[in-house]
């Protein structure tokens, strides 16, 4: 089954050779690309409803620039796939790219075809996204785990409202066996915890081939950025400061939920047609 997209694909590329490359080949990928030269035209552009932006973001722009351009593209086009690619490629940046909701980050150099996937990926995850129900993060289970029993509460009581199932755990030594019987959505953990902390038990997870995916987001009071290197080194998909803001937590945890649902149908889809 040969995938094409109906809709373009909006492109704001200042680099040439690439825009070129792109444009060249997206015919044979079914994809078709306009390619938009300025920050302003891109705005008004994006009226037209791609099914996914691919941003090219120069590194001789300023940071702050980048970011708020990503944040307006996000408040227009909300279910929209928003692609970067960039030179800078600190963990800094990264996180910052991440929580505005970017789904891909490609980094330099990097080859048409990994962005032409990348590409196909985003815009088949958002068709599913538009067939399947508004949040599939109804009724998923999420394990919590915190030593602080206050902080266990707190955590629940902010989440079971939205129709989260919730397993509480403060024992980290029960923390294996309770994964197991659970079988948890998403997976909420302290970063610092007696016996073990919650950088052990990120490894161990993602040492089981069983729960490579499973969506973990750490808790830590800790924002330096030796401590967030060591959480993502860890393997967990995100953290959450301290003191938490509800918001902020529910919107994190949903949209992983989501996310690796939405990833799960993608896989299942790929085996039904071959590809």
């Amino acid at each position: 089954m040969e995938a094409r997209l109906t809709d373009p694909v909006k492109s704001k590329i200042d680099d040439q050779s690439l825009s070129n490359q792109l444009k060249t080949e997206a015919m044979s990928w079914g994809v078709r690309i306009e390619v938009v030269s300025n920050w302003a035209i891109a705005l008004a552009v994006i009226s037209q409803s791609p099914q996914a932006v691919l941003l090219n973001l120069n590194g001789q722009d300023p940071v702050e620039n980048s970011l708020t351009l990503l944040q307006k593209l996000k408040e227009q086009l909300p279910t929209t796939p928003i692609l970067v690619i960039t030179e800078q490629d600190n963990l800094t940046h990264r996180v910052a790219v991440s929580r505005l909701g970017v789904q891909r980050f490609l980094h330099k150099p990097v080859g048409t075809a990994e962005i032409f996937e990348a590409i196909r990926e985003a815009s088949s995850l958002r068709l599913i996204a538009q067939v399947l129900p508004k949040s599939q993060a109804s009724q998923a289970k999420v394990m919590i785990l915190d030593d602080d029993p206050i902080a266990l509460e707190l955590l629940s009581n902010l989440l079971q409202p939205w129709g989260l199932r919730v397993k509480t755990l403060q024992d980290p030594q029960q923390f294996w066996e309770v994964l197991t019987t659970v079988t948890p959505d998403l997976l909420l953990i302290d970063l610092e915890m007696p016996t073990y902390s919650g950088v052990d038990l990120c490894r161990v997870v993602r040492q089981d081939p069983k729960w490579g995916n499973l969506p973990i987001l750490v808790v830590t009071a800790h924002t330096d950025l030796e401590s967030i290197q060591q959480v993502f080194a860890a393997g967990a998909d995100d953290f959450i400061g301290k003191p938490v803001v509800g918001p902020e937590l529910v919107t994190r945890v949903i949209s992983r939920i989501d996310r690796s649902r939405l990833q799960q149908e993608l896989k299942t889809l790929k085996r039904r047609i071959g590809t």
